[in-house]
Parts: structure tokens; sequence; C-alpha cells
């Protein structure tokens, strides 16, 4: 047993039930409205209650009463809700509830119909795994032949989980998030049928987790819902179910979970985010809720501890060795992530060459996938940096120091970034990082449709494609190719210093403005002097703090841009410039 996992378990379930009551079911504090229909707070929250205690039982009922009463146009997230519902099925079982009590289950979960492909793979294998859950023994070894092919399909060879496209090519997203959530189903289904092949899909992601880990207890900073409760929640579930949650201070559960209860709100359930008590939701994508996400998370953790003590542990040869705390240098070259992790404490995870947004919109700018930023940095424990955020373009244009590291560039009305890079050269140690990077600023917004053509075929996609052709169009973002960058990193652990260099090339007389000079973000108390312009970034870490200069015209010539960060004893930037003429 680990007393820190009982503890955040104990109090999340004791707030959940709290938050249910009889013909309502969940209640959502932070909207002030029931739990959401069209996600799968209610059936998350029944299945938390019922493998947590048989005696809560009757509150599970309740919740999950509430979700069947839904009218089926009414619902959504339809694979996720029919997961928890055969699992809700299996504690039922495992626990001698009566029939007359679990008979409305197989029919709540027929509701729930499942599709060959969703927009995010995580979803396609979310509703595999459930497949695989649900099928007679002897269906199962196809099951688990699909769910492990797309495993093949959907990792680098590192093993880092590819979330973006469904046929990755040299672009694609790996959101850290969504990795520990496909560590969770891969484990998971490896409860439901023993596959070496499943097992060492497990090995491979956790692996890869392991080298992307700091032992404080943070495990992201890169993509979508970075940092946030459910990532959090599907990685406390895969560590259980893999046998790491021993009493052990140097566990990652231990560590995961002591740093998850700092999340802890008056009312006892948990803020999505570790800036919650600070900033609120303003981290949170659209579909994040307080009350799903509590209930995603102490379902997990409820039944990754229920097939712990009701079901046989799958075989895994050799057994698995957790290293988390190993100095040296990571470089996943095809997800463009790199980690380092030295013997004074430092932890940097940097993303080099960039990766192409999971949403490419007119009106949001996201610079969560951006190459050439350094997004986690901590020293003993203490994160010193912020990771970037999502904003919408207005906000931008009135605050550029949003960008944080991401060089902006305005050509006319075109709002172009340096997120991408063709060129990507690295060398490193133990204890210093040195990282070169070359490319062509990308569209940070698309463009509106502009003929009736353009305008039809936008229409067709949002109301028949589900916006296919608009998240394929991230992957093929304009180019401003009149404007070439490089950008060189340089990390070093014994002068506790990053040092960014920018230099932008223009090759035409066109009007160009670089909106963020020195752009920035720091996890610090102090707001800097008055030639920066700073703001609060609103990221997933408390104190976050973006800085840039004021915004500067480009001219027929080269600039040059050097950033310095010294980090100790508290990070601070110094910003040089200056200009080459042709």
């Amino acid at each position: 047993m680990n007393p820190d996992l009982d503890h955040l378990q104990a109090g999340l379930i004791a707030a959940l039930a709290a938050q249910i009551a009889p013909g309502r079911g969940l209640f959502d504090p932070h909207s002030r409205q029931t739990s959401p229909p069209d996600h799968y707070g209610q059936t998350a929250a029944a299945l938390a209650l019922a493998a947590h205690d048989r005696a809560l039982w009757p509150t599970a009922r309740n919740a999950l009463a509430a979700w069947i009463a839904i009218d089926d146009a009414a619902t959504g997230h339809l694979p996720f809700n029919r997961l928890l519902l055969r699992l809700l099925e299996r504690v039922a079982a495992d626990t001698c509830i009566t029939t007359g009590q679990t008979a409305p289950i197989p029919a709540a979960a027929a509701r729930c119909t499942l599709q060959q492909r969703y927009p995010s793979n995580n979803w396609t294998l979310l509703a595999q795994t459930c497949r695989l859950i649900e099928a007679p023994e002897r269906e199962r070894a196809g099951h688990s032949a699909r769910l492990g092919e797309l495993f093949d399909r959907w990792t680098t060879p590192a093993g880092a989980f590819i979330d973006f496209p469904d046929r990755p090519g040299k672009h694609f997203s790996t959101p850290i998030a969504y990795h520990h959530k496909a560590l969770f189903l891969a484990a998971l289904a490896a409860w439901h049928h023993d596959d070496p092949a499943l097992a060492n899909h497990a090995r491979r992601m956790l692996d890869w987790l392991v080298h992307c880990w700091d032992p404080a207890g943070y495990a992201g900073g890169h993509g979508r819902s970075n940092h946030a409760l459910f990532g959090d929640g599907c990685l406390l579930g895969a560590l259980i179910l893999l046998g790491f949650d021993r009493d052990d201070p140097a566990s990652p559960v231990t560590a995961l979970a002591r740093r998850i209860e700092g999340q802890r709100r008056p009312d006892g359930l948990l803020w999505l985010t570790p800036s919650g008590a600070e900033t609120g939701d303003a981290s949170w994508d659209g579909y994040m809720h307080l009350s799903v996400y509590n209930a995603w998370t102490a379902a997990v953790i409820a039944i990754a501890r229920h097939l712990r003590r009701h079901a046989t542990r799958p075989h895994q040869s050799p057994a698995l060795v957790w290293n988390g705390s190993a100095h040296g240098c990571f470089h996943d070259a095809e997800a463009g992530i790199l980690y380092l992790r030295t013997s004074t404490g430092l932890n940097a995870m940097v993303v080099t060459r960039g990766q192409p947004p999971q949403s490419f919109s007119r009106e949001e700018a996201d610079f969560r996938y951006a190459g050439g930023l350094v997004v986690h940095l901590s020293r003993a424990g203490i994160p010193l940096l912020a990771p970037p955020v999502r904003c919408s373009r207005s906000r931008l244009l009135a605050a550029p120091a949003l960008a944080a590291w991401t060089p902006v560039l305005q050509y006319h009305d075109k709002l172009f970034a340096l997120t991408d890079f063709d060129r990507v050269t690295v060398d490193a140690n133990e204890s210093r990082v040195s990282i070169a990077l070359a490319g062509q600023p990308v569209a940070l917004t698309r463009n509106p449709p502009g003929s009736m053509l353009q305008r039809l075929v936008t229409a067709i996609d949002w109301r028949l494609l589900r916006g296919r052709i608009g998240r394929r169009a991230s992957l093929d973002r304009p180019r401003l190719r009149s404007v070439s960058a490089t950008l060189n990193i340089e990390l070093s652990a014994s002068e506790a210093t990053v040092s960014i260099e920018l230099q932008i090339d223009k090759r035409v007389l066109d009007e160009l403005y670089l909106l963020n000079p020195g752009g920035h973000s720091l996890i610090t108390t102090r707001s800097g002097d008055g030639a920066w312009r700073t703001m609060q970034l609103g990221s997933s870490l408390p104190n976050a703090w973006s800085r840039c200069r004021a915004a500067e015209q480009i001219g027929a010539a080269t600039r040059h841009y050097r950033i310095h960060l010294h980090f100790s004893p508290e990070p601070d930037c110094s910003l040089e410039s200056d200009t080459v003429e042709p």
C-alpha cells in the first residue's frame, strides 16, 4: 500500500460523493451546473465509488441513474462512457452486487456505439480497448492483435505516443498527457488479455516516459492538456497496474500523488492544473470540466487498484524497473523531444523541431507544440519555466508577450511564428546541451475562406466531416518563404544558464515586424524592469509570467537577438540585439 496514494484517493472519493445527489447525479461546483451530459463525469463517478468501496454502491447508482436518464441525442464521448460502464460491470461482478441492481448497465453500455476512427488517435485506442475488454474469451486474441497494430502505427521508434494524425508521416503530434492515456490503456488491456505483445507496448511507452520524468512529480509540459489532471490520473492508473505503487519515497506514484495533492480545493476536489488555485480555468482547454476530470481520475485510480486486488496480474518478462532519476540526455529525434536530467538536480525538456498543433484555427494561436522551446525546467524540484499556452489572436495582438519564447512575426495583416524547424543538430553530454535549428516562419492562424468554393468546402467540413479538413490543414501550414531564421539553444547545468540566439534573414523590402523581441516566460515573483512588457501567462504552472520588448520592424538586413537566462538563485533574463546590414 502507498499512504500518499491512499490519502489522495480517499479525499477525492469523499469529495465526489458529496457532489452526488439522487435525481441529479454528479454536480460540478466550478460551472455550478450538473456535470455536462455530453461527457463522462456521471459514469466515471459511478465506477470510482463502486470500485473503491462496495458500501458506496448506492451513491454510485445515483450517478449511474443520472447518466441513463440523459436523452441519446444529448450524450457524447460514447467510447469513454462504454469503457467505464463495462468496467463497472466487472466491478459489480467481482464484489457480488445483485443482478437486480446491475441490470441497467448492459443496456446503458449498448447505447454507446463505437466507431472505427476518431479525430484523435487516443479515442480510437480507447474504443479498441473497449472491444477487447467486452469480447468473449475466444475473440480476445484478435482484438488484442488489432490493438497492437494501432500501437505499432502510433508510437515513434523511441516509444512516444502519436495522437495525430491517424496515418503519421514526417509531421505528427505527441502531447504528453495522451502518452499517459495510451500507456494506461495498454496496461489495462494487458490485465484483461495476458498478451506479451501488449506488455511490450506498455514497456516501450513506460521506458519513454522514464526518460521524460521529473522526480518532483512532473511529467508534461508539451502539447494540449499539459500538466492536466486527466493525464496525471492516467499516469497514476498505469503505474498502479504496472506495479509501481509500493510504499517507497522513490516511487513515481508517491511523487505524483504528493504533487497532485497540492491541487486540493477547499471542497476536496482537485484543480485541473497545478496553477488552478491562482488562475482558475485560464489554462484549460474547452473540453475540460472540473467534475469530469476529477471523476475520471478517481475512476482510473480505483479500477487500477480494484484489478490489483481481484484479477490475475499479467506476465512481464523481464520485470519492469523504474529508473526515473538516472542522469543523462535523451532525444527522441522523430518526435523532436529532448530531456536532460543532471546529477545537480536539473530537469529540462526541450522541444526541438516542433510539431503541428492539433487544431489550426482562425481565431486561436497555439504555442504548445512549437519547436525551439524549453517547455519544462526545474532545479531541485522547483519549476523555473512555464509551459507555453494557447490564446486568441486578438489577445496576442494586444499583448505579444503571451507568445513567450516563440518569435511572432507580422507580415501585412498575417501572423507567422517560428515554430517548425527543418534542420536540427544536437550536441549533448550529461550537463550541457547545444541545439542548432533552422527553418522558416509558418502561419500561426488559418486564413478565412476567400472564394465561394472555399466557403462551401468549409461548410461541408464543419457540418459533414466534423472538421477533418481543418485538422489536416495544420499539417501543411503556409510558410513565409521570404524569411529564414536560425535558433541556437545552449543549456548549461553547471553555469545555471539558458542562452538562445535568434537570427532572422529577410529577403524582401516589404514591412515585417517582430512582435515580441526577447520574448520569454519565467516562474517568478518578480515582474521585471520597466523595459519589459509583462503579462501573467495563465500557464498550467503557477507564478508564470511572460515578457518581451516593444515590437520592432525588421529592415532589409540580418537581425540578431540573444536572450540569456540565469536561473540561480532566481530566474531572470537579459536581451542583446544587433543588426547586420546587407
